[in-house]
C-alpha cells in the first residue's frame, strides 16, 4: 500500500491553517482584554500564541507592556530586551523608541538609575530624530522625574521645561495638564509661588478638558 503524500500534505496544511487561526483568536482576545484593562486575562491569551505567528513580536511587546503595568519590571525587561535586538520593520504597530523608553521605565522603577538614564535618553534621541513630539514630551517628563527622584534638580528642571514648551504644540489635554502641573510643583518647591500659581491656573482648565473628554 503506497504512502499518500497528497493526503499528508493536505492534513499538514489544514493543521497549519488551524494553528494560525487559533493564534489570531488568542491575539484578538488578548488585545480586547488589554483595551478593557483586564491585564491578567490578556496575558493568559498572549502566552498561548506560538512563536511562528506573524505578529509574534507584537505579542512580546504587549506582554512587556502588561508586565510593566502590573509592576513586574524584571519580567518586562526580559520581553523588552528581546525586542531591543529586533529591527523596526518587524515591529508592526510598535516603535523601537517605545521599546527603549519602556526599558528605561523598568530600570527607573527598579531604581537602577544609570540604566534608566541610558535607555530613556536613547529613546528620546530616536523620538527627536523621528519628530515624534508626543513621545518626546513623555520622555522628557520621565527623564526629568528620573533626575528629580535623585534630587538632581539642576538636571531635572530643564527637561520639565522642555516638556512644557513642547506640550503647547500638541492637541493632547493629558500631556498639557501633566506638563503644567509638573512646572507648578517645580516652582512651588523652589518657593517661586507666583510662578507656581500661573502654572496651576493653566493646569486646571486642561485637567477639566481632559476629564470631560475622557467621559
Amino acid at each position: 500500500m503506497g504512502f499518500n503524500f497528497v493526503l499528508l500534505n493536505e492534513t499538514f496544511t489544514d493543521h497549519k491553517k488551524n494553528k494560525e487561526l487559533t493564534n489570531y483568536c488568542h491575539y484578538f482576545r488578548g488585545y480586547a482584554f488589554m483595551e478593557k484593562k483586564l491585564l491578567n486575562e490578556a496575558k493568559g491569551e498572549f502566552v498561548q500564541i506560538s512563536n511562528t505567528f506573524q505578529l509574534y513580536y507584537n505579542v512580546r511587546s504587549n506582554l512587556g507592556d502588561i508586565s510593566l503595568e502590573l509592576g513586574d519590571y524584571s519580567q518586562a525587561i526580559i520581553y523588552f530586551k528581546e525586542l531591543e535586538q529586533v529591527s523596526q520593520d518587524k515591529l508592526v504597530f510598535y516603535k523601537k523608541s517605545g521599546v527603549l523608553h519602556n526599558l528605561g521605565l523598568c530600570y527607573f522603577h527598579l531604581q537602577v538609575f544609570n540604566q534608566a538614564e541610558e535607555y530613556l535618553t536613547k529613546g528620546a534621541t530616536l523620538q527627536a530624530n523621528q519628530k515624534d513630539t508626543t513621545g518626546l514630551i513623555i520622555s522628557y517628563m520621565d527623564i526629568a522625574n528620573l533626575y528629580y527622584e535623585q534630587y538632581q534638580d539642576a538636571l531635572a528642571i530643564p527637561y520639565f521645561e522642555k516638556a512644557y514648551q513642547l506640550s503647547k504644540r500638541v492637541n493632547n489635554f493629558e500631556l498639557k495638564q501633566n506638563a503644567a502641573l509638573n512646572m507648578a510643583v517645580v516652582e512651588e518647591n523652589r518657593k517661586y509661588y507666583k510662578e507656581a500659581l500661573v502654572y496651576r491656573a493653566e493646569y486646571e482648565p486642561w485637567r477639566d478638558s481632559f476629564n470631560n473628554f475622557s467621559y
